[in-house]
């Protein structure tokens, strides 16, 4: 292996930078946050690591939160590097597990319905974000303002869906019937919840950084999301790019929220989300739209979800210290090119 295959580029190195920066900070100030409220920072963190990580049982569960928060995030990896903001990951996630529910019920089971329902599923997704990618597209109309008033179209037609005409004909909740156990996707460990789609999401990752990294479309929304007008110059099709980049995120978004169904819930209800759609904006932007640095931010928004419990339990501490921790990394985030262009002015860093 030659030398220059070892060398890690400025990019990356920047990116390893940004991310890490953004951590420290966020757990930073939530220290100084546990500090006020007279709680141990370093017992608050760990609390927190066995929480998500303390048995094959918790770390289960903690790879079960990750899977449809890194399906998402994948997805919108791929737009955001094209540089289209995609906030309607929520509604599309929605919309594909009823659309795949509905198929799956329709079926009736077995092998069929599950490919089926998936298929269905991820195909909603894109639909839903069809819309505004046309109108991006087409009419050059915003897509954070299109799509992140679509989540709201997307989440209250699906519950009304499952109070009306998809009500569960058993409990009578507003929810959807149960999909078929035959339908449902596999446990792959004994014992626990971990499901199939587990492996479905992590098999994404080098589909995606294949995807993005040698293939023509991805150089295309690489350069379209760098420099447009180059783009331009060069012939290169500006909007159908974002036109597909906009939907694949759409597709996998969908895709999250059938998997969420045919693997952990196995019914719609308006609960089904807890906001994995928004969350898997911060985790993009986290893992710099980098497929591996994608899943790494995966786990680690997972692990503070779900290890959250336990330190809510035995610290007595309350659980919107998730939502805390999320908005402060989001924040960072978007703070961090010019805090490590500051460090560099000062000398801090050299990259």
């Amino acid at each position: 292996m030659g030398a220059n295959q070892l060398t890690v580029s400025r990019g990356t190195k920047r990116s390893i930078v940004k991310a890490l920066l953004s951590v420290a900070l966020t757990l930073a100030v939530t220290s100084v946050v546990f500090l006020i409220n007279n709680v141990n920072p370093i017992i608050a963190f760990i609390y927190l690591f066995q929480g998500a990580f303390g048995d094959i049982n918790l770390l289960s569960e903690t790879l079960i939160r990750m899977t449809p928060i890194l399906i998402v995030s994948l997805g919108l990896a791929v737009s955001f590097k094209c540089k289209i903001w995609n906030i309607g990951a929520e509604g599309q996630l929605y919309i594909g597990a009823m659309l795949g529910t509905i198929v799956a019920i329709g079926i009736g089971g077995g092998f069929l319905s599950l490919v089926a329902a998936l298929v269905i599923g991820a195909i909603g997704g894109l639909l839903w974000a069809a819309g505004p990618a046309l109108m991006k597209v087409k009419l050059g109309i915003n897509e954070v303002i299109t799509t992140f008033l679509m989540n709201f179209v997307g989440i209250y037609l699906v519950q009304w869906m499952i109070s009306y005409p998809f009500r569960s004909p058993d409990t009578y909740f507003p929810e959807s019937a149960a999909i078929p156990s035959s339908s449902a996707l596999a446990v792959i460990l004994p014992g626990t919840r971990l499901h199939m789609g587990v492996a479905l999401a992590l098999a994404l990752v080098p589909v995606v950084y294949f995807l993005l990294e040698r293939t023509t479309f991805g150089f295309k929304v690489k350069v379209v999301g760098e420099n447009p007008e180059a783009a331009r110059y060069g012939g290169m099709a500006i909007g159908k790019t974002i036109f597909v980049s906009l939907i694949f995120s759409g597709l996998l978004a969908g895709l999250a929220g059938i998997t969420e169904v045919m693997g952990i819930q196995f019914r719609v209800r308006g609960s089904l989300s807890p906001g994995y759609g928004f969350t898997g904006i911060v985790v993009a932007l986290l893992g710099n739209n980098n497929p591996l640095g994608v899943a790494l931010a995966s786990l680690f928004l997972a692990a503070i979800m779900n290890g959250s419990s336990t330190l809510a339990w035995t610290m007595n501490i309350p659980m919107g210290i998730v939502d805390l921790m999320q908005g402060l990394l989001f924040i960072f985030v978007l703070a961090s090119e010019p805090l490590v262009r500051l460090l560099e002015r000062r000398g801090v860093l050299k990259l």
